[in-house]
């Protein structure tokens, strides 16, 4: 494309994980959609090189036998299992060469993106937990490295936290200076944002949120499990939703897959499914009868196929701060709070809930269309 405007988007996208990759790649879709658009993901792998001091080794390694004892059960169950972990990242690797549009050159380290930065016309930091202090800030994600005569906007960035200390308000206030537009993908982070910056921060939706179902199914392979079924997707270790599917399954005589991911999943008596890529993920999802999850890619995918989701938290607590804010913020944006399920009593009967996905949808629609005009003055701030 030689008269359309080039668009990169730095982002989390392959650390193989389903809701990372699907996120980038629906950033890509998203901005691909303008007729004079050239969008791709810029292809940085945030490597490190900073070698470890010899005492810092000794006292991870002594820290890890400590957990090894601590935690046997935890340990065996990874080990036993790691080969086939390992061996579903090919289906991740096919997804990205089939399916993502990547920068030409590769960048595995900071000072590589710096000293070679691609060029753009428009820079966009994309969704996922890009802002998040937890995760540690990257100098690249608030895009340091771009020209400074281009438009620098952010799409759905995520804190993944409720309160920031004075030394990350710092930074991030000095960060998002040089930023045309900015915005955030949770309420309470644009919130925290409009502090520190003193500017109105859009809230948006997901960009897996912005693609609808039916585009998703070009992508998605055909389930591998025939009939009815319930579908676990969790990333935590906690037991309550546990307790509850196994409730669930002897409630509807549905029978329970796993996409494992938590140890805890780690069983021979439970149905694994090791064979799944992004679209496998997205195929499985679409046609389950009732969808079990504490991630929160899991989550809004189940609500854009119309599924009836279960949705547990990972961390006990506060469920409208933190790290569980994510699911909390969108589930109550599109008006299904109740799906968030804190606690269980194992054992105790389950009552037969069915999600309006008529209201739902109008919501979703009015979300849309606000998350639409964001990126529209994003594309159109550039002439071609």
């Amino acid at each position: 494309m030689m008269n359309g405007k080039k668009i990169g988007i730095i982002t989390y996208f392959y650390f193989y994980n389903y809701g990372t990759m699907l996120q980038g790649f629906a950033t890509q879709l998203l901005l691909s959609r303008f007729k004079d658009v050239d969008a791709e993901l810029i292809d940085y792998r945030f490597g490190t090189k900073t070698a470890p001091r010899k005492l810092d080794v000794f006292l991870i390694r002594l820290k890890r036998l400590l957990v090894y004892f601590k935690e046997f059960r935890r340990v065996y169950y990874t080990g036993k299992y790691s080969a086939l972990k390992l061996h579903r990242n090919i289906y991740f690797d096919q997804f990205v060469s089939k399916y993502l549009k990547l920068s030409p050159k590769r960048y595995m380290y900071e000072n590589e993106i710096a000293e070679d930065a691609p060029k753009y016309d428009i820079y966009v930091t994309g969704s996922d937990q890009t802002w998040s202090p937890k995760i540690g800030f990257s100098p690249a994600l608030f895009l340091n490295f771009a020209s400074k005569d281009s438009i620098k906007a952010a799409y759905a960035p995520s804190l993944g936290v409720s309160s920031l200390t004075e030394e990350q308000l710092d930074y991030i206030g000095k960060e998002l200076q040089k930023y045309d537009f900015l915005s955030c993908r949770e309420a309470l982070g644009s919130e925290m944002l409009e502090k520190v910056t003193g500017r109105s921060i859009e809230t948006v939706l997901d960009p897996t949120l912005m693609i609808r179902s039916e585009e998703w199914l070009r992508y998605a392979r055909k389930s591998m499990i025939n009939g009815k079924y319930i579908l676990c997707y969790f990333l935590g270790d906690r037991d309550y939703y546990r307790d509850y599917v196994a409730q669930l399954s002897k409630q509807t005589g549905l029978p329970v897959y796993y996409i494992p991911v938590s140890w805890k999943d780690f069983k021979k008596s439970n149905n694994l499914l090791w064979e799944v890529g992004p679209s496998e993920f997205l195929g499985l999802i679409a046609n389950a009868e009732v969808v079990c999850t504490d991630s929160f890619h899991g989550t809004i995918f189940s609500v854009n196929f119309h599924k009836e989701v279960r949705v547990f938290v990972k961390h006990a607590g506060n469920v409208s701060s933190g790290d569980n804010s994510r699911l909390f913020d969108i589930l109550k944006r599109l008006g299904i709070e109740k799906q968030l399920i804190t606690e269980y009593k194992s054992g105790t009967e389950i009552k037969d809930t069915q999600i309006d996905y008529q209201h739902v949808d109008e919501l979703l629609f009015a979300e849309r269309e606000k998350s639409m005009k964001y990126v529209e003055s994003i594309v159109n701030s550039v002439k071609s």
